[in-house]
């Protein structure tokens, strides 16, 4: 298990939901800290922290990580907390579910905590209004 192996397990739930949207909503990934430069009416970025691990380095003999996952979900000023809310419950329920989900015989499993949030937010000079939500994770190499 590596980095990027945790990454998939917390991000593609969350890009398939945010997809199956209509119309789909864009999410951003990777630690992006400032607006996209071509961000749409409504986006979602996602940001994942790496605290503890079980290794000194990054092995394929990672066996055990924690962590902390940030979603911040940003709609356009005038849509306001209604909209925020409606797609932070989105993002709730997938990290909800890795909080609920069945150990699987191999792979990656992925432990989503307490979710904190969401919180909102409003830029007084950017066009948008963002919600925040954050949720402590522990990670397993299952084999």
């Amino acid at each position: 298990m590596n980095y990027q192996a945790i990454c998939a397990a917390l991000e593609v739930p969350l890009n398939t939901a945010f997809a199956a949207l209509s119309p789909p909503v864009k999410i951003f990934f990777d630690n992006l800290v400032v607006m996209p430069p071509d961000a749409p009416g409504e986006y979602v970025m996602v940001n994942i922290t790496f605290g503890l691990t079980s290794e000194t380095a990054l092995e394929e003999s990672l066996d055990r990580a924690r962590g902390a996952i940030i979603i911040r979900v940003f709609v356009r000023k005038g849509n306001g907390a209604r909209r925020a809310r409606q797609l932070s419950e989105t993002a709730s329920c997938v990290l909800r579910s890795l909080g609920s989900t069945k150990k699987s015989v191999s792979g990656v499993f992925v432990r989503v905590k307490d979710i904190s949030g969401p919180a909102f937010y409003m830029d007084k000079e950017g066009p948008h209004f963002m919600a925040r939500l954050t949720a402590s994770w522990d990670a397993t190499n299952l084999g």
